[in-house]
Formats: structure tokens, sequence, C-alpha cells
């Protein structure tokens, strides 16, 4: 199997995707190249490459950039992506970026899996939402933030951090992933607490918002709220790709707290 088949894949199936304007693209290596084996990711550190190849996996598919957006063109920036280019030479890697198409894919997707291994149940998402409504038992906020840290310690989080009535009693929960978990779009769904992401807010703005409209929120890493995603994808490219080894590589991002 070529590389280009795993995109031509997903140009098949994002239905969704504008293909003259994405970062769905091949980002280093040859497209024509021959896959040994596919690894799955949510960014693509250096060690995680390494991994990749250890385990014989030339094809690695990453959901977030490989080169440092915003620091391209300082010192470090040159430096570090001169260096990722070199490793994925030596590992024979080829790198690929999907993103917008798995944002939004049904059921293996970002958002649908994220809600999938909180557990909770959940309303359906149309296709071009980036949000879900996650249904509750009546629990105070409290008690679904410690709902939600149960399941995140085994992606490495082990805090989830509550903004606003930690007594409120909440049923319906407003679930986002990575950089969009844009409040006003998911206050919409009618959510009486919302899970958003440390990314996809900021405290100055999305802070006093949710402070003056009296909505409590959950926050957790980005990373969180993607990994069950591309932990998905892997299980998913292994139904449409049987033939060919497939695993997903897990990102130490090392992200804790101190009390």
């Amino acid at each position: 199997m070529k590389a280009k088949e795993v995109m031509n894949h997903f140009r098949e199936v994002g239905k969704w995707v504008d293909w003259d304007a994405t970062c769905d693209q091949f980002l280093h290596g040859d497209p024509e190249s021959d896959v040994t084996g596919i690894a799955t990711a949510w960014i693509p550190t250096n060690a995680a490459i390494r991994q990749a190849a250890k385990r014989g996996l030339n094809f690695f598919v990453t959901h977030e950039p490989a080169f440092y957006p915003g620091y391209e063109d300082t010192e470090t920036g040159r430096h570090l992506v001169a260096d990722k280019k070199r490793l994925l030479d030596e590992c024979g890697m080829t790198l690929v970026r999907c993103h917008d198409t798995w944002d939004r894919m049904p059921e293996f997707g970002i958002p649908d899996a994220w809600a999938s291994f909180l557990g909770f149940g959940s309303e359906e998402r149309p296709v071009e939402s980036y949000y879900k409504i996650c249904l509750l038992d009546p629990v105070s906020v409290a008690e679904a933030a410690r709902l939600v840290l149960e399941k995140v310690r085994a992606l490495g989080q082990e805090t989830v951090l509550i903004f606003g009535d930690k007594t409120r009693q909440v049923t319906r929960m407003a679930v986002g992933t990575g950089a969009i978990t844009h409040l006003p779009t998911m206050y919409k769904l009618k959510p009486d607490v919302i899970l958003a992401t440390d990314d996809g807010m900021n405290f100055w703005s999305d802070g006093l918002w949710a402070t003056d409209l009296d909505i409590p929120l959950l926050i957790v890493n980005h990373a969180t709220a993607e990994k069950p995603g591309m932990q998905a994808m892997a299980t998913y490219l292994k139904k449409v790709f049987p033939d060919t080894a497939i695993e997903y590589i897990d990102v130490a991002y090392p992200y804790s707290f101190v009390v």
C-alpha cells in the first residue's frame, strides 16, 4: 500500500472538508512511499516519531501540526524544524496531518470519540457540528467534574478545573474538544454546564462571559480531549486496511499540577 492511499481514503470520506483549503495534507515524506505500518497520534513529538519507527511504522498520521506554528521564524523554531525533518528522514517516515477530516468524522472522529470515552449518554451530533450534548444523571458540578476526572486520569490528566458554582445541579453537558470550544456556540445547545479545553477558551473573555451568564465550566487540557479520537482512528483504520500494521502512539504531554 502507498502512503497516498490513506490520504485518498480521508478525501473520500471527508465530504465536509474544503479540499482546496485544508490543513489535511502531507507534511513530510513521499506520498508514493510503501507503507510498512501506520502510527496515529495527537501530535508528532520527536519521541513519538522515534517510537513509531521502533515499532516498524513508517507512516505517521498526526492530528495537530508538526512544525511549531508561530515559532517557525524564530531561532529556536528554525533549529527545531530542521532537527525534526532530519529525524523523519532518518526514520524513513512519511508524515500526514488529518485534522479537518477527523474533527467532524462520525463515530470515530474527535468529538464523538471524546464523548464516548467519557462514558455518558449523548445526543446525536450533526456532521457539521464540533460539539455534543452529554446526558448526566442529576449531579452537582463538582460531582460531574469528579466523573470526568475518573476517565481522564487514564490519559495522564490529574485534575479537572471547575469555574463557577460547584453545587449547581446539572444534567446537560455541552462537550467540545481542542481549540474550538467556542462557548457561545456550545451554549446554543442549551446545556447547564460546559466541558471546555484550556486552548479553546481564555479567562479574560470567556471567563467573564461565563460569570455574567452564570454558566459553570469544566476545563481539561487540549490533548486530553483529543487523544481518544486518535485512539479511535487507529481502530477505524484497522477496519479499512486490515492487512496493515496500525498502532496508536501515546504522546507524553507533561501536564500536571501541584497542591
